[in-house]
């Protein structure tokens, strides 16, 4: 997903910013009447900082600087996101970005707006299928010789469908790896026994919200068992 995808109705362009040339004493007072905690400083219509009240006390307390200008101060360039970003791509730098809104840049590198970090996190979480409808399922498996496509067979033969998956190594040392599904399924407890039986090493998988009903499956699947015998 594109970050213009996930951001098409919450990219914020009338949010406060200001140029460079803005004198910082005024910048202080405007920021302190309207709450901000961090606003976008650009030059020629590009962002070239994001400024903080925090950044100013200390300039406004000192008649020799009160009047300078922003890019006249000793502010940090600042970081963006590219609307023409992918989601996956841009994820590695979102915890470059302290406060709670990210400046957002067009194809071309002009300033376009502001976004909520958590609204980018949620498009994320949307991707992976982290919400509440979906399970989590692990496994170890060998760090080489693994076909994935027959993992997935063998969890969708149980009626259930793999939404995202990923695979890490648990650690450096670690001579496997870690192959982690989110699945969506209207019987957990079946598929997790069946994975089991298939020789499948489980590391974890969601914990049905009430444990008695595990262990009451569990007693259906015992005398069924014993029927077939």
């Amino acid at each position: 997903m594109l970050l213009s995808e996930c951001i098409e109705r919450t990219l914020d362009t009338q949010a406060p910013f200001f140029s460079d040339d803005a004198v910082a004493s005024e910048v202080y007072a405007i920021m302190r009447k309207g709450h901000l905690e961090g606003a976008p400083v650009l030059h020629d219509g590009a962002l070239s900082a994001m400024i903080t009240v925090t950044d100013l006390i200390d300039v406004v307390q000192s008649e020799k600087t009160a009047s300078l200008a922003l890019r006249d101060l000793p502010l940090q360039q600042a970081g963006s996101i590219g609307l023409h970003e992918h989601l996956f791509d841009l994820f590695p730098r979102l915890i470059n970005f302290h406060g709670e809104i990210i400046p957002v840049t067009r194809n071309d590198g002009s300033y376009a707006g502001t976004v909520e970090k958590r609204v980018v996190l949620d498009c994320i979480a949307e991707v992976f299928h982290l919400g509440e409808e979906s399970r989590t399922f692990e496994l170890d498996v060998p760090s080489s010789g693994l076909k994935l496509s027959e993992v997935i067979a063998s969890i969708e033969k149980n009626d259930a469908t793999v939404l995202s998956s990923g695979l890490y190594r648990p650690d450096r040392a670690a001579e496997g790896m870690v192959v982690t599904f989110r699945v969506l399924t209207h019987d957990w407890f079946r598929l997790v026994q069946n994975m089991g039986k298939y020789g499948y090493s489980i590391r974890y998988s969601t914990p049905l919200s009430d444990e008695s009903e595990d262990q009451m499956r569990e007693k259906a699947l015992e005398f069924i068992r014993f029927m077939d015998m």
